[in-house]
């Protein structure tokens, strides 16, 4: 059986990737290829990702950090037994797992941002999470896409305002967030413990749009790793711009910072709304010295990982400063938000 471990990271397309691969399950299987026994209302594998969290943080005495996961009950051999035995009664040759925690941020995103984790803790728990995974997918073969350090903060920013990792969580300003953060930055350091664990089994690519085939992760993931031809890529069920996890508009965002808004449902409705007013340009919320010093900070690094001629050092030059959340922008959110929806 071929297993192919998609690890992510958060922020490269993976919402999208694993919403395509959930809905085409069945067409997928007319070429072999079984993506299942994914978790509850996500299309990925949440569940096998906290089951082997959990059991990390029961180790190494953290189970404090996440004490939600305490009522998990299935166990990650059991999760990987029965994806291996479905994937078999069904007649694949070929297994897909698909979770962008598995890489390094999953304990980050699960504690939440206000939790006093130490790096020590984080590291500790990557390393199980890493070994684990070997131990129940021995063949796999790793696949790995990274988004340039500077613009995935900024990224896991917009997502964390969109709906922060805690129920009791409330957005912050990006200056906050920068601080509070505890990402895992340094790739080449994340990437040499994979190698250590699964050797040339492991594939590694940066994710800008320009380097991935068809500027689209869907088709480079399925051609370069599952084999799909890009013909019959086109021919599944593509996915709608909500499947994509779009981010939030900056005017979004600058509103529920305003009033400091995490509930469900009004989260989702600032989602649609940005789907339907999305930002025609592109805001930065890092000030050029913090860009430039962040880039500096993980350069060899990420030399050695992609070599210089394919990773984009070019200062992104976004095209005007925000000019701030206007009073029509608040009368307009504030209806959308509370006009009766059907």
């Amino acid at each position: 059986m071929k297993i192919i471990l998609h690890i992510g990271n958060y922020k490269t397309g993976t919402s999208a990737l694993q919403n395509f691969l959930f809905n085409n399950r069945q067409q997928l299987l007319k070429y072999h290829i079984y993506y299942g026994n994914t978790w509850k209302i996500v299309n990925n594998h949440t569940g096998l990702a906290f089951a082997i969290l959990k059991e990390a943080l029961e180790k190494y005495g953290l189970l404090h950090f996440c004490s939600d996961l305490k009522d998990l009950e299935e166990e990650p051999d059991t999760i990987a037994t029965k994806i291996r035995f479905i994937a078999e009664v069904r007649g694949a040759t070929t297994i897909i797992i698909s979770h962008e925690g598995f890489f390094a941020d999953l304990l980050q995103v699960s504690a939440g941002l206000s939790s006093n984790l130490k790096f020590q803790d984080i590291d500790n728990v990557n390393i199980y999470i890493c070994t684990r995974l070997k131990q129940l997918f021995p063949e796999a073969q790793i696949v790995c896409y990274l988004r340039r350090q500077d613009l995935y903060i900024e990224s896991m920013y917009m997502e964390y305002c969109k709906v922060p990792w805690r129920t009791w969580e409330f957005p912050i300003a990006f200056c906050t967030f920068y601080k509070k953060q505890k990402l895992c930055l340094d790739y080449f350091n994340q990437i040499s413990r994979w190698k250590k664990y699964f050797g040339n089994k492991l594939s590694v690519k940066i994710y800008e749009k320009e380097n991935l085939l068809n500027k689209d992760i869907i088709f480079d993931f399925l051609c370069y790793y599952v084999g799909i031809k890009t013909d019959d890529i086109s021919k599944f069920q593509q996915i709608s711009i909500s499947e994509k996890n779009a981010s939030l508009s900056r005017d979004a965002l600058e509103h529920k910072l305003l009033n400091k808004i995490n509930e469900p449902l009004l989260n989702y409705l600032y989602k649609v709304y940005s789907e339907q007013h999305p930002d025609i340009k592109k805001y930065g919320f890092m000030k050029q010295n913090e860009r430039l010093n962040i880039l500096e900070k993980y350069k060899e690094g990420n030399n050695n990982l992609f070599s210089e001629k394919n990773f984009n050092y070019s200062i992104m030059q976004f095209d005007t400063e925000y000019s701030g959340l206007s009073d029509s922008k608040k009368e307009e959110i504030c209806k959308f938000l509370s006009k009766p929806k059907t």
